[in-house]
């Protein structure tokens, strides 16, 4: 045989010697982390049943805080959404379009009760988008805010799983 086949076939059997030596220790260790990585998959399942049975709890009493509490930034938003001059001169400009509103209406029914021709023209109302703009802005800040309270939510029952006690 070849000095250089007789080289590297004890160089393979030196290897995989130290392999074989290796390969207990590592099955060992390989086994153990899959018992603590079971213990700990199981103790989380244990605290997330009870973080979450703890939740379930609760629920209702912070929802209700929750709500309560937008009933109370709802009733100030509309105090000072009502002292705003371009809320003030919207208010006034729609209040003129209902007078006219009711203008027409009567003038309408004195031409009935009269036996005339109608002849006053109907009511036509403009859909505004002023109004959507606004509400799609709001619907858009209060679903990043919900959405951030959300993700707050997860991250204190991520902590509390994390938790080590």
């Amino acid at each position: 045989m070849n000095d250089d086949i007789t080289r590297a076939a004890e160089k393979v059997a030196k290897l995989r010697a130290q392999a074989d030596k290796l390969a207990a220790p590592i099955a060992q260790a390989e086994a153990a982390l899959a018992v603590a990585q079971e213990t700990e998959q199981a103790r989380r399942a244990e605290r997330a049943s009870v973080y979450d049975r703890e939740f379930v709890k609760t629920w209702r009493a912070q929802s209700g805080e929750h709500a309560a509490k937008g009933r109370e930034l709802h009733a100030e938003f509309l105090q000072l959404l009502s002292a705003e001059p371009w809320f003030k001169a919207y208010v006034a400009h729609r209040a003129e379009r209902h007078k006219r509103e009711k203008i027409l209406t009567a003038a309408q029914n004195a031409q009935a009760r009269l036996g005339q021709t109608g002849t006053v023209p109907e009511q036509r109302w403009y859909d505004l988008r002023f109004l959507e703009d606004l509400t799609n802005e709001v619907e858009q800040a209060a679903e990043a805010l919900g959405a951030a309270y959300g993700e707050e939510l997860d991250a204190k029952r991520d902590a509390y799983l994390e938790a080590t006690h």
